[in-house]
């Protein structure tokens, strides 16, 4: 990679007007406020460096295989997209900007064109919310050298209120673009004449200085890569945007491959699903819904790798892309159908052989009910065991969609051998002694929510919204509360910490869990017929209920041996 001579802005600007520089499918949009435009020109006229840019020089046999983008010159909020540009290997010198995109697009937008962002408090759906504004430097104000303080007053105005055109012994504005025109500084006397501006010297000086920042300082200093591994690439730009809004690979592996379809609007179509999958009730990203793309279309591999994602592979892809998006949809549904949401889901990994299955069954054919419980009880545990889905998931995943492959389409879900194979990679699903411990000692989160299904399979929750309620509530535990109960205050911090845990968590209908409220149990269980209390205290495992909080760690200790030996049962080494 070699440092290259510094260029002008003005050079820049010529160059992304004829699409020499372009953004590769790998960049976001552009996202930049106001405020960081303005900024950006100051820091230009103060003589601050903006930092170095990174480019890449593709060559033409590299170009053919990759979509790219245009810049942005007319920036709009409610549509901020980047034009595609059309047959890239037939650009000269095409360069791919892989860092530097936001200030490149700050310096188009503020001497090329406009931006247009909603008003504030107002509605998206009325154009003239969205107002057009243009870059202008006050020719006028007083310049300050308080390094908190813009010494330049630059500002993105509207020109159809007349605020552009104020005009008083204290502002003139002077549309900034305009100095692209003015090609020799020595023009720039007429041009302050022209503004009626002759009278005093700072107008000409600032003007100057602006000419100068523009036409002559080489300001935009880049590094150059011009090997074509493009999974080098993909490593430098995610290497120099690591400052930045972290992005990973495989975020920009989707950008590459969703920027390649040529049929559907891909972006706005996963933006949609990922959308959809959300008002379900679980929160997946864009990387989520191409990783299960892969899976379904039955890739030779799931990995984020660049050959995935070449032209020639995105095909297939996008082809299936209707029937793909219709099984994830089927797989949220189904997990929503099994208890699941956003904050009880700890991996969204565990739905991808889930999906996969679904793919493999056809749409048409619904699940039984024996299905429907082996999908529940080995997702489940699959959420429950450590360490299966936060490493080596990639392996792990084409291991298990082997074996679903293998079986025939119309079996029952292979829960057992998708056990073995993931046993066989060192992910078995039992648990030793230890591991069962703590999940009897879980915390109120995820897992809980797990390990409360697990236990009380009774729960319909096809029908029923179901809340996780603290037996003994919270607000029985506050340390003012204990105290005036009698609790010893050296053991108030265990009463604290224990309120939170397993053995003081039940599953209830989101109805009965909104009257139970802060009431103590034992008054809640009151308010029952003798045979429902003991119905519910026996399906739950409750025990006799104390009604003096003082006995809330005997109650939490004798409902945690009960719960562990029933997790010994259910995931023990015994149980496989």
């Amino acid at each position: 990679m070699a440092f290259q001579t510094p260029i002008t802005i003005k050079r820049a600007l010529s160059g992304i007007a004829v699409n020499r520089y372009v953004l590769p499918a790998i960049q976001r949009e552009f996202v930049w406020r106001r405020s960081q435009i303005e900024g950006l020109f100051d820091s230009l006229m103060r003589g601050y460096p903006i930092g170095s840019f990174l480019f890449w020089q593709v060559a033409p046999e590299s170009a053919k295989d990759y979509r790219f983008y245009q810049f942005i010159t007319n920036y709009d909020q409610r549509k901020p997209h980047n034009p595609v540009l059309g047959a890239p290997s037939m650009v000269p010198g095409l360069t791919a900007v892989l860092d530097g995109q936001q200030r490149l697009t700050a310096l188009n937008v503020g001497l090329n064109g406009s931006a247009s962002w909603k008003l504030a408090r107002r509605h998206w759906n009325k154009p003239q919310n969205f107002p057009k504004r243009r870059l202008y430097l006050n020719l006028l104000a007083p310049r300050t050298e308080d390094e908190q303080e813009p010494s330049y007053r630059f500002r993105l105005l509207r020109e159809d209120n007349g605020e552009a055109q104020r005009r008083n012994d204290h502002e003139h504005w002077y549309r900034v673009g305009l100095i692209l025109k003015v090609e020799d500084a020595s023009h720039l006397i007429d041009v302050v004449r022209d503004l009626g501006l002759e009278d005093t010297r700072e107008p000409q000086r600032v003007l100057t200085r602006l000419h100068h920042v523009v036409h002559s300082d080489g300001v935009i200093s880049a590094y150059e890569e011009e090997r074509q591994n493009p999974e080098r690439v993909l490593r430098i730009f995610v290497r120099a945007n690591s400052g930045g809004t972290a992005l990973s690979h495989s975020d920009m592996l989707l950008s590459m491959a969703v920027a390649q379809w040529d049929n559907v609007d891909a972006r706005q179509e996963i933006h949609a699903l990922v959308d959809e999958i959300g008002r379900i009730g679980f929160s997946v990203s864009h990387v989520f819904v191409l990783k299960a793309c892969l899976m379904i279309g039955d890739s030779d591999s799931i990995r984020y790798r660049v050959e995935n994602f070449r032209k020639s592979k995105i095909g297939a892809l996008q082809d299936q892309w209707n029937h793909a998006k219709e099984t994830i949809r089927e797989t949220a549904e189904l997990a929503r159908e099994l208890g699941y949401s956003r904050e009880s889901l700890t991996s969204t990994s565990a739905l991808l052989p889930i999906a996969y299955f679904l793919h493999r069954r056809q749409r048409s054919s619904r699940l039984g009910a024996d299905d429907r419980e082996a999908i529940r009880r080995w997702l489940i545990r699959s959420l429950l065991k450590r360490g299966v889905w936060s490493s080596g998931a990639d392996g792990l995943l084409t291991a298990i969609r082997k074996v679903i492959r293998e079986s025939a389409p119309r079996e029952r879900f292979p829960a057992q051998a998708i056990e073995a194979a993931m046993s066989a990679r060192g992910k078995g699903l039992t648990f030793d002694d230890e591991e069962l411990g703590n999940l009897a000692d879980a915390r109120y989160d995820g897992r809980a929510y797990s390990l409360l299904f697990l236990l009380y399979d009774f729960v319909d929750t096809t029908r029923n919204l179901f809340h996780v309620d603290h037996v003994f509530a919270r607000v029985l535990m506050t340390p003012e509360r204990l105290r005036r109960a009698g609790v010893d205050e050296e053991r108030i911090s265990e009463y604290r910490d224990r309120v939170n845990r397993l053995a003081n968590l039940q599953l209830l209908e989101g109805k009965r869990n909104m009257e139970k409220g802060g009431m103590a149990p034992a008054d809640w269980l009151g308010k029952m017929e003798e045979k429902k209390r003991r119905q519910h205290c026996l399906l739950h495992d409750l025990g006799d209920v104390p009604a003096d909080v003082r006995s809330f760690a005997d109650f939490y200790q004798a409902r945690r041996t009960r719960i562990l030996e029933k997790l010994r049962g259910l995931l023990g080494r015994d149980s496989a």
